[in-house]
């Protein structure tokens, strides 16, 4: 056999086995996400992804295929807890899934919850992704301080910097789900703007404060100060992304500003 035979075939050889370790690569995350019964679905389970969806309808599918690959890049990220998060999977169209579904009012499909542990579960409404997906499930894993959130003092709110203010309650489920996701943008847009909680029962201070500001649910979210003489009411996703782009929209950063203006 001449080199030039041999190469080829040692070509062949070695794409024949990439194929292999492909294939069994993909068949084992399609199985490493579990297909679960709607009725073995538990909403107080933390730390699980669950899709809902109709197989073989080509939008769902995709969200499978998201789903899949958010799986693989949350494993492999290396991130403490990431090993603990379950991917499950609930076909509409298996057994009495459908029917269990339209007893609880969910007739849109796809649908992708994402419940971490002390964060209560939320819908995940942006962009079907793997990277999207895999970054949103990886922010609520991130560590986050209560450093860059300032206790309530009115003192804050001057002309200087604008505040982004969360009303709260203690017993308030809600509240304690997004205190992580405060944390997390407080820090992220540490320097830009002052991220300050009002417990409104606290004192009659903080009960006048939050009758000031049409307080009457949590939590509520407005951003005061800085040059907005009147408080702009947040009325986004209670999460890190949403935060963040709420405040980068009406608070941009200096640079950016500056930048824009050098291209005019």
């Amino acid at each position: 056999m001449s080199m030039r035979s041999t190469v080829l075939a040692s070509s062949r050889m070695v794409r024949s086995l990439q194929a292999v370790v492909l294939v069994a690569m993909l068949f084992q995350t399609l199985n490493a996400v579990e297909e679960v019964p709607f009725e073995a679905l538990n909403p107080a389970d933390i730390n699980q992804i669950v899709l809902m969806y109709k197989g073989g309808i080509e939008e769902d599918e995709i969200a499978l295929e998201v789903l899949l690959g958010a799986e693989a890049l949350v494993k492999e990220s290396g991130v403490p807890g990431a090993d603990k998060i379950a991917f499950k999977k609930c076909d509409a169209y298996e057994g009495r899934n459908i029917m269990k579904m339209q007893e609880k009012g969910l007739t849109k499909f796809p649908m992708i919850y994402v419940s971490i542990e002390g964060q209560g579960m939320e819908r995940y409404t942006r962009e079907m992704m793997p990277e999207k997906l895999s970054d949103f499930i990886l922010t609520k894993l991130e560590e986050t301080t209560d450093e860059d959130v300032f206790p309530y003092s009115e003192d804050l709110i001057t002309d200087q910097y604008p505040v982004f203010v969360k009303f709260y309650e203690k017993w308030c489920s809600r509240c304690l789900a997004i205190k992580k996701a405060f944390e997390n943008a407080a820090t992220k847009m540490s320097g830009r703007v002052i991220f300050m909680e009002v417990e409104c029962s606290s004192s009659d201070l903080a009960q006048e404060f939050c009758t000031k500001h049409d307080v009457d649910g949590f939590p509520t979210l407005k951003l005061m100060g800085g040059k907005f003489t009147q408080a702009i009411l947040f009325e986004r996703d209670r999460n890190v992304q949403g935060f963040i782009e709420f405040l980068d929209e009406h608070v941009p950063d200096k640079a950016d500003e500056e930048a824009s203006v050098s291209d005019t």
